[in-house]
């Protein structure tokens, strides 16, 4: 997860962009979410969609942020990002399994960011 989804998802509102005239785009970064917090996310998403909004959200791996598993269900599509060297893939597997094969749309792969990357995409902002 982390600065890899965070590319997919940017990636996915640019293209998402000509069609922002007809229907808004939000992105909502929930990396880091707690089990508190998850609720309170799922209605903002549900309010959003009543309201003719699209939402991309960004999650962490269900394997390390359990609370991550209700905004994967509550969503219309997912979309399974790996970061190649990095990603165990019977881990990826196994989240494919825990969420549903139908619910994915499809999987990207990145390769794993250099460590001089890495301090780079810490001191960004997330969007």
């Amino acid at each position: 997860p982390g600065a890899p989804a965070l590319e997919a998802a940017t990636a996915i509102l640019e293209a998402g962009a000509p069609y922002a005239y007809s229907q808004k785009i939000h992105l909502q970064d929930a990396t880091g979410i707690s089990p508190a917090d998850a609720p309170r996310l799922m209605q903002e998403m549900r309010e959003r969609a009543t309201r003719g909004e699209r939402v991309v959200v960004v999650i962490d791996s269900l394997l390390t942020r359990p609370a991550s598993l209700p905004l994967a269900l509550g969503a219309d599509g997912v979309l399974l990002c790996v970061t190649l060297g990095e990603t165990n893939f019977a881990d990826a597997r196994k989240t494919i399994d825990y969420i549903g094969h139908e619910r994915f749309v499809g999987s990207v792969t990145f390769p794993r960011q250099q460590k001089k990357d890495r301090g780079k995409q810490d001191k960004k902002k997330k969007p």
